[in-house]
């Protein structure tokens, strides 16, 4: 780059160093730091925070210590930055015990943990669900005259309303506006997170309404993460009040936001009232996209309706949209919960074909299927593919063929599966080990069912 007119520099291999490490490119921009390096360049405290921060966020710790001892080693005394970015990515990583090892060096160093460090502190005993230290850490904060910000009251708040604990938590908003802080629309949304969190939606409405009479104004993101939320948790009617709200405000629905309202009335099992939704949806110009559809066919499948899906699936072919694997797993499932095999193996092989991976659930559905009719042949099939395909069977698996073969008493397939079981370490629910014992019960049989209960699960 010289030759270009441009001289290496600290501050220029930082910015390079930084452009690649964004990019994606953290193996090149190692690569660059060592050849800068090698080279003698005079790289600074900077440089190596970039690099170390850069090393962690791709989980590459070894190289990151490293770094840092390389910083040590040519007496470049590490600044609160280098030991926050340290800080941060152990607490990131669940290692509390090093975390804290990093804390009292930075102060046996002569450094004092900043507002940076708190916040870092708190957010992990937050995460952890330790609210009370992470208050204790905010009063150590005020005694050591580290002003709070913003970022540490949504921290806290948002913390104390994910644990349930609502008083301490309006206790905290107040403190914070009483600090003179101003919640913002990512302070909003992250508050209607954490009371989804906690299931405490009961309290979500009135953090909404909370965080309006305080002077803010919800955008479009807080009103669907407020809409998301209550229909979530099934309260459709809430979420649309809160619709009646944003026409008053002025603020026009989106997609998500109706994605939202469709997925709290198939949740709720009105699924009539969701189809009347997605109308309304196309009424107002907005395009559905992949997850509209699937969750209107996952509608259905609960509504044991899943022979209306040709509507669906025929609307989201006129819009240019393909099945993926979600779409899939929905059908497969359904129609085999209804027995209708024909059209359940049919969706499983275009589904396979095209490249998707069923899911255990939909591979247990299926199975399923076939061992209530005592097609055991082909359950036991779709077993050994699903196996091939590196799907691993559940117990739910193993329950469905242990009964299908025991109403068969066909006690070498029972006994391989039972066998099966336990090298897996998977215990036979109540249900099976009474089908065991049923299906074994004739004259000259119950010697097999004891052999085999007695063989695998000493009971």
């Amino acid at each position: 780059m010289s030759r270009q007119g441009v001289e290496m520099n600290s501050f220029v291999v930082d910015s390079l160093v930084n452009g690649l490490i964004k990019n994606g490119k953290m193996e090149e921009a190692e690569s660059l730091f060592k050849d800068m390096s090698s080279r003698g360049m005079l790289l600074d405290h900077v440089n190596y925070t970039t690099l170390i921060d850069g090393l962690f966020k791709t989980g590459n710790m070894p190289a990151a210590f490293r770094v840092g001892q390389e910083l040590m080693e040519r007496n470049l005394l590490p600044d609160a930055a280098v030991y926050n970015v340290f800080i941060n990515c152990l607490y990131m990583l669940g290692k509390f015990k090093e975390a804290k090892s990093f804390v009292a060096e930075m102060r046996n160093s002569g450094l004092e943990p900043d507002q940076v460090t708190y916040n870092t502190m708190i957010t992990a005993h937050c995460r952890e669900g330790k609210t009370h230290k992470a208050l204790k850490l905010l009063d150590e904060m005020n005694r050591r005259s580290i002003q709070p910000n913003l970022i540490t009251y949504t921290i806290l708040v948002a913390g104390l309303l994910k644990a349930g604990d609502v008083e301490k938590a309006k206790y905290l908003l107040n403190g914070m506006t009483s600090a003179g802080f101003t919640p913002t629309f990512m302070t909003h949304r992250r508050l209607l997170q954490a009371c989804s969190e906690s299931r405490r939606v009961d309290v979500v409405l009135e953090i909404h309404e909370w965080m309006m009479n305080s002077g803010l104004h919800a955008d479009l993101l807080v009103y669907n993460t407020l809409v998301h939320v209550l229909c979530y948790h099934g309260m459709t009617r809430k979420a649309t009040v809160v619709l009646d709200e944003m026409s008053k405000r002025g603020i026009a629905p989106d997609s998500i936001t109706f994605n939202a309202l469709i997925l709290g009335h198939c949740k709720s099992g009105h699924i009539d009232n969701a189809f009347g939704i997605y109308a309304q949806m196309l009424q107002q110009g907005l395009s559905p996209n992949i997850a509209t559809f699937n969750t209107l066919l996952g509608g259905l499948e609960s509504a044991g309706r899943i022979g209306e899906a040709d509507t669906v699936l025929s609307e989201m072919k006129n819009v240019g949209l393909e099945p993926n694997n979600l779409t899939y797993d929905i059908l497969v499932s359904g129609f085999a919960k209804k027995s209708n095999k024909v059209e359940a193996v049919r969706l499983y092989c275009e589904m396979v074909n095209r490249g998707f991976l069923p899911k255990v659930s939909t591979y247990n559905a299926l199975i399923s299927d076939f061992a209530k009719a005592g097609m055991m042949s082909q359950a036991k099939e779709l077993f050994n593919e699903m196996k091939i395909r590196g799907v691993l069977p559940t117990t739910c698996t193993y329950d469905i063929l242990v009964n299908g073969w025991s109403k068969l008493i066909n006690g070498a397939e029972v006994r391989m599966l039972l066998k099966d079981m336990k090298e897996r370490q998977f215990s036979p629910s109540k249900e099976t080990l009474n089908s065991i014992s049923r299906s074994f019960s004739k004259p000259g049989m119950k010697w097999e069912a004891r052999h085999l209960l007695k063989t695998f699960f000493k009971v």
